[in-house]
């Protein structure tokens, strides 16, 4: 049975979002970035397919008069190397000085937080959805920071021992989305990383996006579809290799591969998904 949490009071910007960023009307930032990249990975596709057309249509021809005029096709080739991708870092840019901007107006709102907000009443249960890697010769949750953790624990301080995660002004604590579409993203663009859900407990804060919280139990671990490699094939086992880092730094990293990829890897640095589920204790769906 899952445990009800006391959730801080969520921290809203009022005023402020309407006065600073790019945009003028209020509008999801984090959204519209995702939704920007996602349109970049499909644009080679879209130039492609206005080559294609421009080639049918006798773009690249010699005719005298063809259907369209090779000034034509030249404008669209200069837009689509040149002025497109130039578009595409200004527009990266602006998400840049937006993000900046936001996480100031955050950290003074905490510094303006009432002492009486951090300990609102308001019930939720909290359940998330986070990705982590999985390193160590003996499998083991790794965050996106680096910190190590089991399946069940209770976060610690590292800058601030003497304090019980989560503390305003400070980043301690387990953190989870909320919606599982954002981590699913966030998987997206660090390949390699697993999705795992979560229930959080204790006493904890609540954003727009998730929660961070005093304590952390895993539920279970997404295996991927496809092999880690090949990226083509069905993953079928969790293999472990070493993965060399800034300093000469060596660790051992878990990923997933297909029967094919798998070959050549010696039979105690692998793990079927039964074997890997005893060693972290939690489901893999």
């Amino acid at each position: 049975m899952k445990i009800w949490a006391r959730i801080a009071i969520e921290w809203k910007l009022r005023d402020e979002q309407n006065r600073a960023g790019v945009f003028n009307m209020h509008m999801d930032l984090k959204r519209i970035k995702q939704g920007f990249i996602r349109l970049i990975r499909i644009y080679p596709l879209i130039a492609i397919g206005l080559l294609i057309i421009a080639y049918l249509l006798g773009g690249f021809s010699e005719q005298s008069n063809p259907l369209v005029p090779r000034t034509i096709v030249l404008g669209m080739l200069y837009g689509l190397i040149i002025v497109v991708p130039l578009l595409a870092i200004l527009i990266f840019v602006g998400f840049s000085v937006s993000e900046d901007r936001s996480r100031n107006r955050n950290l003074k709102s905490l510094e303006n937080l009432p002492a009486e907000d951090p300990f609102d009443l308001a019930q939720e249960e909290m359940c998330g959805f986070k990705i982590v890697s999985l390193t160590g010769e003996l499998p083991i949750f790794t965050g996106v920071t680096g910190d190590t953790y089991k399946n069940d624990e209770n976060a610690i301080c590292k800058e601030f021992p003497d304090h019980v995660p989560p503390v305003i002004g400070c980043e301690c604590g387990f953190y989870a989305f909320k919606n599982r579409r954002d981590a699913q993203f966030e998987l997206s663009i660090h390949p390699g990383l697993f999705l795992i859900d979560v229930d959080l407990f204790g006493i904890g804060f609540s954003h727009k996006y998730g929660y961070r919280a005093e304590s952390q139990r895993v539920n279970s671990l997404e295996f991927p579809k496809r092999c880690m490699r090949c990226k083509v094939l069905p993953a079928r086992v969790f293999i472990k290799s070493y993965k060399i880092g800034y300093g000469n730094n060596v660790w051992w990293h878990w990923s997933v591969r297909c029967s094919l990829c798998v070959k050549g890897v010696k039979p105690e640095n692998r793990l079927t998904i039964e074997q890997m589920s005893q060693k972290l204790n939690v489901e893999i769906n």
